[in-house]
């Protein structure tokens, strides 16, 4: 038996991308297969066999033995929306780091965190959209600034021009190396370069 404030799903809509979950407050949410990896790689005729479990407590796959807690499923789901928005408006080519650090030893280790009960590889989702955005801001900053050096220094070419704000940029070390180089590509495309 579910307690009253536990979240209860009354049906669950399942199509090729995802499966809409609606919850008996009236609530609908859209969750992606690709949160779920044993699922996402799972037939569609197997996907599609989901249902609520009569206490609405559970949503289950018995062909593939898989169930999903809905407590807390709404528990994460929340903050995993809020990175899928956040991810999708950051352009396809900014850097995204992946390789988790690994630390010295006689074992090998990596470098994980645990955020919010799950074991993070990288930046998540809102760290990412911050250094994004970072980058973004300080190139339409550095449009004005490069003109005026061009001005300053019309016998440079735009080449020389960028790589003297380059240079400016790392002295600062506000970014690192692989988002220095996404920034000049963006700087030289906003500059028309």
């Amino acid at each position: 038996m579910t307690s009253p404030d536990e979240p209860t799903a009354i049906s669950v809509d399942v199509n090729k991308r995802d499966f809409i979950l609606v919850l008996k407050d009236g609530r609908e949410f859209r969750i992606p297969w690709r949160w779920f990896p044993r699922l996402l790689a799972a037939t569609p005729e197997q996907r599609h066999q989901a249902h609520v479990c009569a206490s609405g407590a559970r949503l289950r796959w018995d062909q593939l033995d898989e169930e999903i807690c809905i407590g807390a499923l709404m528990f994460d789901v929340e903050q995993l929306l809020l990175e899928e928005k956040l991810s999708s408006q950051i352009p396809d080519d900014f850097p995204r780091d992946t390789m988790p650090a690994s630390l010295s030893g006689t074992q090998p280790k990596l470098a994980v965190r645990k955020i919010a009960g799950r074991f993070v590889v990288g930046l998540t989702g809102p760290e990412l959209y911050q250094r994004w955005d970072l980058c973004e801001d300080l190139a339409r900053q550095l449009v004005s600034k490069t003109l005026k050096d061009q001005e300053k220094f019309p016998e440079n070419s735009h080449g020389t021009t960028l790589r003297r704000m380059r240079r400016a940029i790392e002295g600062k070390r506000w970014t690192s190396g692989v988002e220095t180089d996404w920034l000049m590509e963006r700087l030289r495309v906003l500059l028309g370069w």
